[in-house]
């Protein structure tokens, strides 16, 4: 049978988060630096445990004016700032099975190619902050294949897990088409479907934001549809 896992951000602290543990099998739980806080993030922990649904750390910027999704450079923090910040994070889920980068870290670590800027905050920077966290934790990192993430987990020695979008559409370097372009967010469920059904022959796992107050009824359909398909829901 053909398997394919299916993940959502949980632990942000949003309501209709616990209708969404029934569809998936990844959770990215967040660790309190850009959304919930730490005992949002344990409760989480505590309730994937309790379903049997595989548990991934999700950090972020320290960031939670803007959820996160401010670039580094334009954050007024330090790379150590940062690097602690991180440290603190994963230390909230002892139970990650993987990491998976949040929001603009995500973005940034998976800009092509990480050149030194000799600047600051430059992206070698940002890639040297993930490789920390994986070189620490020895875990899979999962993330945009054909990007940086990719190339990060093979000089940090660590599984790749593929991942794929979808609620999100994608630019031609295989990355996401930021938010403040008006066609980044896929809503119509049968555009959802199609592009879960195409991308799930070549990823190891597929994301809803759980955010998106749309999230629980998309991933019923997906789910199903998936299913119908011949795939098997869980992690590979």
């Amino acid at each position: 049978m053909k398997k394919i896992d299916l993940n959502a951000d949980l632990g942000e602290g949003i309501a209709w988060e616990p209708e969404l543990l029934q569809f998936i099998s990844s959770a990215n739980i967040c660790c309190a630096a850009h959304a919930g806080s730490p005992e949002i993030t344990r409760a989480t922990v505590q309730s994937c445990l309790a379903l049997g649904i595989r548990i991934g750390a999700h950090p972020s910027y320290p960031d939670p004016a803007n959820f996160g999704r401010t670039s580094f450079t334009e954050l007024e923090i330090s790379i150590q700032t940062l690097h602690h910040s991180l440290k603190d994070q994963l230390s909230l889920i002892p139970e990650s099975q993987y990491i998976k980068p949040h929001g603009a870290f995500y973005n940034d670590c998976g800009s092509v190619p990480p050149v030194r800027s000799g600047e600051e905050k430059g992206p070698l920077e940002i890639t040297d902050a993930l490789s920390q966290l994986l070189n620490q934790t020895h875990l899979p990192l999962m993330g945009l294949p054909h990007t940086n993430h990719e190339s990060i987990a093979i000089a940090a020695q660590v599984p790749f897990i593929r991942e794929g979008f979808i609620d999100r559409r994608y630019n031609e370097n295989h990355q996401l088409l930021p938010r403040s372009n008006p066609d980044a967010i896929i809503h119509d469920h049968q555009e959802a479907i199609d592009q879960a059904l195409r991308l799930a022959k070549t990823c190891d796992s597929l994301c809803v934001h759980g955010d998106n107050p749309n999230a629980p009824k998309l991933l019923a359909k997906v789910r199903q549809a998936l299913e119908q398909d011949g795939y098997k829901i869980a992690p590979k």
